[in-house]
């Protein structure tokens, strides 16, 4: 009886030691439950993590006293190896009864390819925006192309049916140069813009030439096409005749349309000035659209005689105005605009003619031999005295009238130079710190102030007796 117990004390006081020397050895590593066992080097490394599972030998079960004895931690723990990251895959105990579980199948899975149909034919439909926009370059070329060839033809057919009248009457009548627009010879109509043409005549006694400007439709753009089907626009051809000095007295005429010498008189500065009323052409033996504008009634009644009368009778629907002035200086400047001198004027006569469908036919040439005409009788004109000195008085007071513009103009921009530099005087001394210098100067503004306000006076002087 004592033998057995003594050996169930043995049993438990070795059970105890063997306890605590693991507990001091774990204590000592603490990394010690994640070392793995040593590999015999004679091992060859598997490919498969399966085929290692499989070829592992199953595990025996320990006796019980294997646990009692003093286990040999230098034989059987090995040092992790930190760059082998898959190493937990050769442990058998890892993947202990995953045989069982899960079967080994050598077939392959199957991969299913869904078939995507091919679009064969593009849908148009979705390009509607692009085609749109494609259609609208194609039709602005072809309108282009188009209009600028019919504006050429228009300019080529007015030198064929004209330029024989104008080469009776001018000396030099076109230009030459690459830009030039002709019929048949080399001169001819210098191409300004696809609807604009000019053409300089020169060599005639009664001016020092002539500015045949032909402004077309602009059948180029189809953007003004469109606005032309609109608001209709004629073909124009404005005739600029610069006038000698010595050629003409003073005096200022226009004949317009109605609608065009209302806005002739609001824009033009000679008109504005010496023609502010406005008679109707049935008052001049014309035709009622038409309406006059005179400086001088005695110069009207002499331009305007029996053969232009019929000649304005027939062709007043072609004849948008005639504008003859020695003080022409063009349109009106802005009045935010200080104006110091007069503007420059020149003796001109303008003719605008307004073509037909076909850019000028057989009813510009009886024009052009009025404007001829209208030229010989300027050159010819002479007013009477009392008329003339009616003339030069109202140029004069024009003039004295600019120059107390100006005048006042000078002062107002002298006044604003003054006040700019008073003004920065101001902001200098307030700068400085010094209280006294800004006192004297307030006390300097307060007198300049005072005096400014303060009425002026003339004194009489009177002699004693």
């Amino acid at each position: 009886m004592r033998v057995l117990l003594l050996s169930v004390v043995v049993l438990l006081c070795g059970s105890m030691v063997a306890h605590a020397y693991e507990d001091s050895t774990l204590e000592d590593d603490d990394f010690a439950e994640f070392e793995q066992f040593e590999v015999d080097d004679d091992d060859e490394p598997a490919s498969d993590f399966r085929d290692d599972i499989k070829e592992s030998p199953p595990l025996k079960q320990k006796p019980k006293d294997q646990f009692e004895a003093p286990i040999e931690t230098e034989d059987e723990m090995i040092v992790e190896d930190e760059d082998n990251e898959f190493e937990h895959f050769q442990d058998p105990e890892e993947f202990e009864g995953f045989q069982d579980s899960v079967p080994k199948s050598s077939e392959q899975p199957k991969i299913t390819i869904s078939k995507v149909p091919i679009m064969v034919r593009p849908r148009w439909d979705a390009y509607w925006l692009e085609g749109i926009l494609c259609c609208l370059l194609a039709a602005y070329a072809l309108a282009y192309a188009v209009g600028r060839a019919k504006n050429t033809s228009i300019a080529t057919n007015f030198l064929k049916l004209h330029k024989p009248l104008l080469d009776d009457n001018f000396t030099l009548v076109g230009e030459t140069g690459l830009d030039v627009v002709a019929a048949s010879d080399e001169r001819g109509w210098r191409r300004e813009a696809e609807h604009c043409f000019t053409m300089w005549c020169s060599g005639r006694v009664c001016c020092e030439g002539m500015l045949l400007t032909l402004k077309l439709i602009k059948r180029q753009d189809l953007v003004h096409v469109l606005l032309n089907v609109v608001r209709p626009t004629p073909d124009t051809l404005l005739v600029r005749v610069e006038l000698g000095k010595d050629d003409s007295d003073p005096f200022v005429l226009c004949v317009a349309q109605k609608k065009i010498a209302t806005r002739l008189s609001k824009e033009m500065q000679d008109l504005s000035v010496f023609c502010p009323e406005r008679r109707a052409g049935d008052k001049h033996g014309l035709p009622g659209a038409l309406a006059v504008m005179s400086e001088a009634p005695e110069a009207t009644a002499a331009l305007l005689d029996a053969r232009v009368q019929a000649a304005l009778a027939l062709y007043h629907q072609h004849v948008q105005y005639i504008h003859v002035s020695d003080r022409y200086s063009g349109p009106k400047q802005m009045e935010e605009t200080a104006v110091t001198k007069p503007p420059d004027t020149e003796r001109v006569m303008l003719v605008s003619l307004a073509l037909g469908p076909d850019g000028g036919g057989e009813e510009v040439r009886p024009l052009l031999q009025l404007v001829f005409y209208l030229m010989d009788k300027i050159k010819r004109l002479r007013l009477s005295k009392e008329a003339l000195a009616k003339c030069e008085k109202r140029r004069q007071k024009v003039a004295e009238a600019w120059l107390r513009g100006a005048h006042a103009a000078r002062q107002e921009q002298a006044a604003q130079r003054r006040e700019e530099k008073r003004k920065q005087e101001k902001e200098r001394i307030l700068a400085e710190d010094d209280p006294e210098k800004q006192r004297r100067w307030e006390l300097k503004e307060q007198k300049r102030q005072q005096k400014r306000k303060t009425p002026k006076m003339k004194q009489l002087k009177v002699k004693a007796l």
